[in-house]
C-alpha cells in the first residue's frame, strides 16, 4: 500500500489490527531483521541460548502489519522473503538449527519517493523496493490525494465535528449519554457496509471481528471439480504479454498463486465450502485492478481497455454510475472555476454559483459506453439521493449543491 501523506495508511493498519483476531503491528524504522523474523538470546537464569520469535512468528495464523515499510534497511527487508514465500523462518544461530512457522498475512504501508506519488512513473519507480519483494505481495494498492470538492468537504466536516465534540464544554449525564449514542451511530456509519445500495446494513467492528474469526476457524474451501481453469490460463497468458510492453510490475507464477489465494478468501468470506467460478472471476478482477493502478498514467487507460471484460465483472451498476456521475460533476466544477477566473481577469463581476448541473443525456451517453442503458433504478436508489443529487425535470438535468 503506497500513497501520498494524509491518505490514512497508518489508520488503516491500526483499524486492521483492532479488527483481526490475531495481529502484530510494527514500524519499518524500528524493526530489524531479528525483530521481524527470530533471534537467539541467553537466558539470564539457565545461561542457555533460547529462541525468541519476531513479529512474523508471533503473528502466526494472523496478520503482520508493517508501517513505514520503505524506511527499513534493504538487508532487513530481504530477511522476510522466506517468510512471505514459504510461510516459515529458518534459524541457524548459536548451535540452534530449526524452522519456525510464520503462516501470516503481511500488510505493509510505504510512502513514495519524494513524498508524493507520481502517476507518470510506474509503481516500482515510485517506491524504493526491489522486484522480488514486490512480487511477493498479492495486491499493490495506490492511494492518491486527489482534489475532490465533495470528498474534501465531507472530510473537513468530519474533522471539525470530531474537534467540536472533543473540545465541548462539560455536559450533564443526559447530554453525555446522548453524545455517546451519536458517536456510536457515527462509528457504525463509517464501518463496513454490506448488501446493495438500497438495502444496506452496517457491521460494527466487534461483529466484524467475530465474523472473520469464525470464517477462518471453521471454513476451509476447496477448488470445485468443474472450475473453469481455461479462463485462468488465458488470463495469465494475456497478462504476461501486456506486462512485457510496460514493465511496471513483472508478472510471474506467483501472481497465479495469488489469484487462487484470493479466490479461496472470497469463498471463505461467504462461508462456502467450495471455490467456484464466481470466486475466481472476482479474484481476477481484483488482481487486474491492482496491476492497472501500478501502471504509468500513459498505459493505465490502455490496460483498462484491454482488460475491461475482467474489470466489469459483477460490479454493481449503481456503483459504476455513481463513479461516472462524480467524474462528470468534477469536470463541471473545473469548468465553473475556469469560467469564474476568466471573468475576473476580464473585469466582469460574476456570481458565485451554489449548484452544479450535469445533463442527464451526458450521463446516459457515458453509461451506454459501459453497457448500461436504463438509469431509472439508479435515479430512485438510496445511493443517488445520499450523494446529494436531485433531478430537475424542467431542464432534464441532475443538480448538486456545492
Amino acid at each position: 500500500m503506497v500513497g501520498d501523506p494524509g491518505t490514512a495508511k497508518s489508520q488503516f493498519l491500526k483499524f486492521a489490527k483492532q479488527t483481526a483476531p490475531r495481529a502484530v503491528y510494527s514500524t519499518g524504522k524500528g524493526a530489524s531483521a531479528v525483530g521481524l523474523t527470530a533471534g537467539v538470546s541467553r537466558d539470564p537464569f539457565t545461561k542457555e541460548w533460547v529462541l525468541q520469535g519476531g513479529a512474523l512468528v508471533l503473528a502466526d495464523k494472523g496478520v503482520c502489519l508493517i508501517d513505514e515499510f520503505d524506511k527499513m534497511n534493504e538487508q532487513d527487508r530481504t530477511s522476510i522473503h522466506e517468510a512471505m514465500e514459504q510461510q516459515s523462518i529458518s534459524v541457524s544461530k548459536a548451535g540452534i538449527v530449526t524452522s519456525l512457522q510464520a503462516r501470516c498475512s503481511v500488510i505493509a504501508a510505504a510512502n513514495p519517493i519524494g513524498g508524493r506519488y507520481n502517476a507518470a512513473r510506474t509503481f516500482a519507480e515510485n517506491v524504493e523496493l526491489t522486484d522480488p519483494i514486490l512480487q511477493r505481495f498479492d495486491l499493490l494498492c495506490v492511494l492518491q490525494d486527489k482534489v475532490d470538492p465533495v470528498d474534501d468537504e465531507r472530510l473537513a466536516d468530519f474533522v471539525v465535528s470530531s474537534h467540536m465534540r472533543s473540545n465541548s464544554k462539560k455536559k450533564t449525564p443526559e447530554e453525555e449519554e446522548e453524545a455517546d449514542d451519536e458517536d456510536e451511530l457515527s462509528a457504525m456509519t463509517q464501518s463496513m457496509q454490506v448488501g446493495d445500495g438500497d438495502a444496506s446494513m452496517t457491521l460494527d467492528q466487534e461483529l466484524l471481528r467475530k465474523y472473520i474469526l469464525y470464517a477462518r476457524t471453521y471454513v476451509n474451501p476447496v477448488l470445485a471439480s468443474g472450475l473453469d481453469t481455461g479462463k485462468v490460463e488465458a488470463f495469465y497468458a494475456q497478462l504476461r504479454r501486456a506486462s512485457q510492453h510496460t514493465g511496471a510490475v513483472p508478472v510471474a507464477v506467483r501472481h497465479l498463486e495469488s489469484l487462487f489465494r484470493m479466490a479461496e478468501a472470497h469463498a471463505r468470506m461467504h462461508l462456502r465450502d467450495t471455490v467456484g467460478d464466481e470466486d475466481l472471476a472476482l479474484a481476477i478482477r481484483v488482481l487486474t485492478e491492482s496491476l492497472c493502478d501500478a501502471q504509468k498514467f500513459t498505459f493505465k487507460r490502455q490496460w483498462r481497455r484491454l482488460f475491461r471484460p475482467y474489470l466489469t465483472y459483477r460490479q454493481d451498476n449503481n456503483v459504476l454510475l455513481l463513479h461516472v456521475l462524480h467524474e462528470l460533476f468534477k469536470s463541471a466544477h473545473a469548468y465553473q472555476q475556469l469560467r469564474m477566473q476568466t471573468n475576473a481577469q476580464a473585469g466582469h463581476r460574476s456570481h458565485k454559483e451554489t449548484t452544479l448541473t450535469v445533463l442527464r443525456d451526458d450521463l446516459l451517453s457515458k453509461a451506454k459506453s459501459v453497457g448500461i442503458y436504463d438509469l431509472s433504478e439508479f435515479y430512485e436508489s438510496v445511493a443517488f439521493t445520499k450523494a446529494g443529487f436531485r433531478i430537475d425535470e424542467a431542464t432534464n438535468s441532475i443538480i448538486k449543491d456545492i
